[in-house]
């Protein structure tokens, strides 16, 4: 006998056709979700994104390769989260885990829509049904594993991770699709009793089925209908949820790891057209900041590494790279709560200080370890612009800019005593050292 399995076996139709518009529902509610989102980022300055779609072929597969190779590598290959120990284990798994169960169900749909058509169409069974159900058993345990350990790590706590109460939402939701998926599947066995390499190449699921083997029919199929349901619940629920907590990261990261521009240390120079058309320098109001830059905001996770990196904070300063991206965040929420026609409090400066602006030294450590590349060094940059431009500066930076404006370097000495410092180096005419 071939190896396969009904999609909805078991399933009644009028729960098959509530399925669907659960679905439709879920699916409502995440993309307007998403375009909540969106729409905070269009505030935003223009990013031209639609230059990169202009030209031939060849011309417009350059401009796009960086972006897509950024989002496979680093993205979804988790080419910036490996290294880590603990974190880099649990994030691998469950995403891991995660992509491939959402595309053994993607499969197993189309799957089901292609025997709707005909049922020459109908490909999960055979040696496909056999590799499909092994590989998503096995990915399920992965997927666990990662929410275990995950779940391991809040209960730790680790300051430099943000705490929220949605992220035991998730790891619950994460933890109950898993464990229900698994529960659904052996009892589908229980009834079905498929015998074989059908029913060995679902180890997990066979091993539950063997709890309810003295089970009568009637009642394991109640009780599989019953766990189907709430795992189709779950899912629906975590679909629409996605949105409005921390696994935005989903979307916002991947496109910020599209879009961003790697570059360390670089000032954007501001031509004398641009300033006298917006008539500012630098950001002092969250609308200054890209599209871009504002969708990065959202594909923070706080997962720390930043703050981790940074100099500053390590020796006792007041800057905290995931606290600068957050803040802003905050104040880009204000956007969204508005009502029309008033003017929403969103300027920068009165969430981030001077001190935690000046405390940064510029080494783009918090750039080189973020997963998404969240750019908090430029950031940072073009506030302290503003501040410059405004005159809103004082203290030893002030000192220092006036000191390089009068004698050309920030200590205040004289151009006629700028040499002087070789003569300490004790230096001989042939650039060696003399002996004492």
């Amino acid at each position: 006998m071939t190896p396969t399995r009904e999609t909805f076996g078991n399933i009644p139709p009028s729960s098959k056709a509530a399925f669907y518009v659960l679905m439709v529902v879920a699916m409502a509610v995440f993309a307007w979700g998403v375009w909540r989102r969106y729409q905070l980022w269009r505030h935003g300055q223009p990013i031209n994104a639609r230059e990169l779609l202009i030209g031939n072929l060849k011309q417009i597969f350059e401009r796009l390769k960086p972006g897509v190779r950024r989002v496979v590598f680093e993205g979804f290959g988790q080419g910036r989260v490996r290294g880590r120990g603990l974190p880099s284990w649990a994030h691998g798994l469950l995403v891991f885990g995660f992509l491939m169960l959402f595309l053994g169900t993607t499969l197993l749909e189309i799957d089901h829509l292609a025997a709707m058509v005909s049922e020459k169409l109908h490909f999960h069974r055979g040696l496909y049904y056999v590799i499909y159900e092994f590989t998503l058993d096995v990915f399920g345990l992965l997927f666990l594993a990662g929410c275990v350990l995950f779940f391991w790590r809040r209960l730790r706590k680790p300051a430099s991770v943000g705490h929220r109460a949605a992220d035991w939402y998730v790891l619950i939701s994460f933890l109950a699709i898993g464990l229900t998926g698994y529960l659904t599947e052996g009892l589908r066995m229980a009834w079905q009793k498929p015998s074989g390499i059908g029913a060995s190449c679902s180890p997990v699921g066979l091993w539950i089925a063997s709890a309810f083997a003295g089970a009568g029919e009637p009642s394991v199929r109640s009780t599989h209908l019953a766990a189907w349901w709430v795992h189709s619940i779950l899912v629906f629920g975590f679909i629409a949820s996605i949105p409005f907590t921390r696994l935005m990261h989903m979307i916002a990261g991947p496109l910020n790891l599209f879009f961003a521009r790697p570059s360390l240390g670089v000032m954007q120079p501001i031509l004398l057209e641009q300033f006298e058309k917006e008539e500012r320098m630098g950001i002092s109001d969250i609308r200054h900041l890209t599209r871009q830059q504002l969708l990065s905001l959202d594909a923070c996770m706080e997962c720390g590494r930043c703050e981790e990196a940074c100099p500053a904070w390590t020796t006792g300063k007041p800057l905290s790279p995931k606290k600068v991206v957050q803040d802003l965040k905050g104040v880009m929420e204000k956007l969204r709560d508005a009502r029309p026609g008033d003017d929403p409090r969103t300027g920068v400066h009165e969430v981030i200080t001077p001190e935690v602006l000046w405390s940064c030294t510029a080494c783009s450590a918090c750039v080189s370890v973020c997963p998404v590349r969240i750019d908090p060094v430029t950031l940072i940059l073009d506030m302290r612009r503003h501040l410059v431009a405004e005159g809103s500066l004082a203290g030893t930076a002030a000192t220092a800019l006036r000191r390089m404006q009068s004698s050309s370097n920030p200590w205040g000495l004289p151009q006629s005593e700028r040499a002087a410092w070789l003569a300490s180096l004790n230096a001989s005419p042939d650039g060696g050292r003399k002996e004492s």
